[in-house]
């Protein structure tokens, strides 16, 4: 029998969740499947489908059979290496340990100083890994910063962090929330274009 193991990068809605091992498996059932599949997310969650009619038992006994791959797999996404102010970390554990400490002593005073500079008030500052965003503020002016903001040059972290005091005033991105961005950095739309080609970590 031909093994369906295969790793894609899927969303979908799971029926049972279980822990094996330290890994999130997300069980599913999908009338369409004729096979049991493995599939491995971005974030090393494992999604295993089956056949309607399939038990989670012979799922979970499919998912073992494989775990010694699964593990691998996992194991050789962590052990890419960081650099970071000429510190290099073996994972990405430790790589967000150090990016996290980075953070909680520059981020909070530097959005403090740019709010101040620009006359702008916000309620709260919260620092979090966040997957797509770089910071977010709240219809509060509660203000989310991406703690992979310290991969980032300080000219554009700056862009962010003004970005989101500007969101205190204007709530969306009119013409006037523009305006007031390039007002106070003139060229908010080159570090815009910058920030575009950055990924989070």
């Amino acid at each position: 029998m031909k093994n369906p193991l295969s790793f894609l990068v899927r969303k979908q809605v799971c029926q049972k969740v279980e822990q094996i091992e330290g890994i999130e498996f997300k069980f599913r059932k999908n009338p369409l499947s004729k096979c049991l599949r493995i599939l491995l997310s971005e974030s090393n969650t494992v999604l295993v489908t089956m056949p309607k009619r399939a038990s989670f038992k012979c799922a979970k006994d499919f998912a073992l059979k494989n775990l010694d791959e699964i593990k691998r797999i996992i194991n050789n996404r962590e052990q890419k290496n960081y650099f970071l102010d000429g510190i290099e970390f073996t994972t990405k554990e430790e790589f967000r340990k150090y990016l996290r400490k980075k953070a909680k002593t520059y981020l909070p005073k530097r959005l403090a100083e740019i709010a101040q500079q620009f006359g702008y008030k916000y309620n709260k500052v919260a620092l979090k890994f966040m997957k797509s965003r770089w910071g977010s503020c709240s219809f509060k002016n509660n203000i989310n910063l991406n703690i992979s903001l310290m991969t980032l040059e300080k000219e554009l972290i700056d862009y962010v962090l003004l970005h989101e005091l500007v969101h205190t005033v204007e709530k969306n991105h009119s013409e006037t929330f523009w305006a007031r961005v390039l007002t106070h950095m003139p060229d908010a739309r080159v570090r815009r274009r910058a920030l575009k080609s950055r990924k989070v970590i």
